[in-house]
């Protein structure tokens, strides 16, 4: 049995793969936040460092974006 990730490690170089990559991970997530009913979370770590997770605090059907240092 395949288990949906819940958190996605992001690392790039440029912003072009930024975007791609991004949309990748979303993609991936959406399968289980949809099934879960929660939101997904895009955080920026560091430069070119991101995570995305399933994120109970986001509305279903939503994607936000926040900085490292702001709250869960």
């Amino acid at each position: 049995m395949h288990t949906a990730p819940e958190c996605l490690g992001i690392a790039v170089q440029t912003r072009k793969e930024l975007d791609a990559a991004l949309d990748e991970a979303v993609d991936l997530l959406q399968p289980a936040a949809i099934t879960k009913q929660v939101g997904i979370s895009v955080t920026r770590l560091a430069p070119g460092r991101y995570e995305a997770r399933l994120n109970s605090n986001v509305p279903p059907g939503l994607t936000i974006e926040k900085w490292g240092n702001e709250p869960r």
